[in-house]
């Protein structure tokens, strides 16, 4: 009996110095995924419901995990009323201020109308809508997102180029009270699991955590889809200048909708300018290095008024601000594409004239006076060989874009890109990508100066 407890003991004791020696790997633990809070709808009237026979849970100030296979809730003169499809008779009275939570263990997630999301959705009874927001984990928001804002057949390396641009920007919207970013394309589109696919997921997966930063903090990392061969300064479109944000190369000339135009009649003009019944001319009053309108100043019937390049964008739904305007008899179907062609360099001084002139690599055209076309910008952004212009060169532009005026006829405004024009360009991505360029050559190269780091918290 001694013998054995003496062994034992030794036993023990070598069992001690081995794990003294020789430590035992510690359990990883993963991060923590963050988790987003996305804005998916916001109406009077929702309707939610479950994937098949798998119910939903809801949870409220009357309700305690009460399982549901859908519902629908509106807003009304006389209050906000709630039913269930089980009981449609049964008609439920909510307050504003309330809060509703819909979980749901499918993983084919829940409807809302004809969408489908994963995660829980956080339900907000306001007084003037019913907001409707999913929360779920960012990788799991990502794998839609990257197939919202990019087609999923798309190069590999672009779609994970989207992949920690999107994720980059999501992570920086974080914050506010009720959702933390829009799945509209105020922020980044988010359609739901539909727009999921293997591709996308894969970007997504393989990307992980990854963020840009610049001095260890988040990048306000904005995309567009095409910039139509350079993009734009941040202080250019907005008043804040970011240094990641710079104007650079792009490479979208490939874009099938890089040329646009689009036709308003005078009626279409009233509408959207009431105050000054219409428009009858538009001067561009000052423009970017790019050839983006800054400024314009726009006279109606009844006066005029001055509008950033930005706003008339918005008021228009045009689809950049890289625009020109002419306005052409109704009967005339060339549009402006005669005015919009890059003339002769050989001027004389009586013509209105632009400089080309070189900010580091690129050529940038600077007119002297704003009736340069977009034709002529696009076409020397796209120059690969500068040796072909001399700096300092003119350039001969047409005139009859400047002050463009009439009084019945229908105005054309005429572009190239779509978007803002700032970060990076989706085009631009996917013609690198096709090159052989790998996500963290492209992001780099639309981003001046960051870092493609994984996620820490204080980057916030």
């Amino acid at each position: 009996m001694i013998l054995k407890n003496i062994k034992t003991t030794y036993n023990f004791f070598l069992l001690s110095i081995i794990i003294f020696c020789f430590p035992q790997p510690r359990t990883v633990l993963a991060s923590t995924e963050p988790i987003i809070n996305v804005l998916i709808l916001k109406d009077k009237e929702i309707r939610i419901r479950s994937d098949r026979s798998i119910p939903l849970t809801i949870k409220g100030q009357r309700f305690t995990n009460k399982k549901i296979k859908g519902l629908t809730l509106k807003k009304q003169n006389n209050g906000n009323t709630l039913n269930f499809d089980k009981n449609k008779q049964k008609i439920y009275y909510l307050k504003n201020e309330e809060k509703l939570v819909l979980k749901s263990s499918d993983r084919r997630g829940i409807w809302v109308g004809q969408k489908r999301y994963a995660g829980k959705l956080n339900l907000f009874i306001r007084e003037n809508d019913i907001l409707v927001v999913n929360v779920l984990g960012i990788e799991k928001y990502l794998g839609s997102v990257v197939g919202s804002e990019m087609p999923a057949k798309w190069p590999l390396e672009a779609l994970k180029a989207q992949a920690i641009a999107s994720r980059t920007y999501a992570l920086k919207q974080k914050g506010n009270s009720l959702y933390d970013i829009d799945s509209t394309n105020k922020n980044q589109v988010y359609i739901g699991l539909e727009a999921g696919t293997h591709r996308t997921k894969r970007a997504v997966n393989s990307t992980r955590s990854l963020v840009l930063t610049y001095k260890n903090k988040l990048i306000n990392s904005l995309f567009h889809s095409s910039s139509a061969g350079m993009t734009e300064n941040s202080q250019d479109v907005w008043k804040n200048k970011y240094p990641y944000l710079s104007s650079v190369k792009d490479f979208d000339k490939n874009n099938p909708k890089l040329r646009w135009n689009k036709k308003f009649s005078k009626s279409q003009l009233q509408n959207l300018f009431p105050n000054i019944g219409g428009i009858n001319k538009i001067e561009i009053l000052n423009v970017t290095s790019t050839g983006r309108v800054k400024n314009v100043r726009i006279h109606g019937e009844f006066g005029t008024d001055q509008i950033s390049g930005v706003d008339i964008r918005k008021k228009m739904n045009l689809k950049s601000t890289l625009v020109r305007f002419k306005f052409i008899e109704d009967n005339e179907n060339k549009s402006s594409d005669e005015s919009l062609k890059l003339f002769s360099t050989n001027s004389s001084e009586n013509e209105p004239l632009t400089h080309i002139v070189r900010v580091g690599d690129t050529l940038i055209l600077i007119a002297d006076q704003y009736d340069v076309s977009v034709e002529a910008i696009v076409a020397l952004n796209n120059i690969k060989n500068s040796s072909l212009i001399n700096i300092g060169q003119r350039l001969l532009v047409p005139r009859n874009n400047l002050n463009s005026s009439s009084s019945d006829k229908i105005l054309v405004v005429s572009g190239y890109g779509s978007g803002h024009g700032v970060g990076m360009s989706q085009w631009g991505a996917k013609y690198m990508a096709n090159k052989g360029l790998k996500a963290n050559a492209i992001l780099k190269h639309f981003y001046k100066g960051v870092e493609i780091k994984p996620f820490k918290k204080y980057f916030l």
